[in-house]
């Protein structure tokens, strides 16, 4: 898959050094980033972060994607992550507020291509915090629920389930 990477009216591309004020503004926003782990209010760490992720993505060990809309303004971000021989972990997925829906299903397809393509249609194991219902209730009509904690429930997706989930995505979009 060459980047940056235009499909569904969104422009992918992997994350890169000065995307870290972007970033830092998505994850430290306490109404938006509340599902995902806590990020200190540090540019240069934000920058440190990912100085050490591209060492990770140069192993293909780990993926981090922006993506922008077709005026190349940045609206969210996702990452690939904890690949293994079979599985793979998708998340930290966070949009700029005031983003149409649509948005997360347009990057989540993407992460489906980009699984298909690259990881080999691997399957996705992931997390959704409790508290999360929205995410929950789409989740739970593609994915099954393999666990969970006091904070989390834990999911996998199969090959079959991924396109059925794309099936229906595309369909609405």
């Amino acid at each position: 898959m060459q980047f940056p990477f235009h499909k569904f009216g969104l422009i992918f591309r992997l994350v890169e050094e000065g995307d870290a004020e972007f970033i830092l503004s998505l994850r430290t926003d306490k109404v938006h980033a509340r599902y995902l782990s806590p990020t200190d209010n540090d540019l240069q760490k934000q920058i440190d972060w990912i100085r050490e992720y591209k060492k990770r993505e140069e192993k293909r060990e780990e993926f981090y994607f922006l993506f922008a809309n077709e005026d190349n303004e940045p609206v969210g971000v996702v990452r690939v992550y904890d690949i293994k021989d079979d599985t793979y972990t998708n998340g930290s997925w966070i949009v700029k507020p005031g983003c149409d829906e649509f948005i997360s299903i347009k990057s989540d397809l993407f992460l489906s291509e980009f699984a298909a393509t690259e990881l080999k249609n691997k399957r996705c194991v992931f997390d959704v915090r409790k508290d999360n219902k929205k995410a929950l209730r789409f989740h739970k009509m593609f994915a099954r629920v393999t666990g969970e904690d006091e904070l989390n429930y834990y999911f996998t997706i199969d090959e079959d389930g991924a396109k059925r989930k794309n099936e229906f995505l595309t369909s609405i979009i």
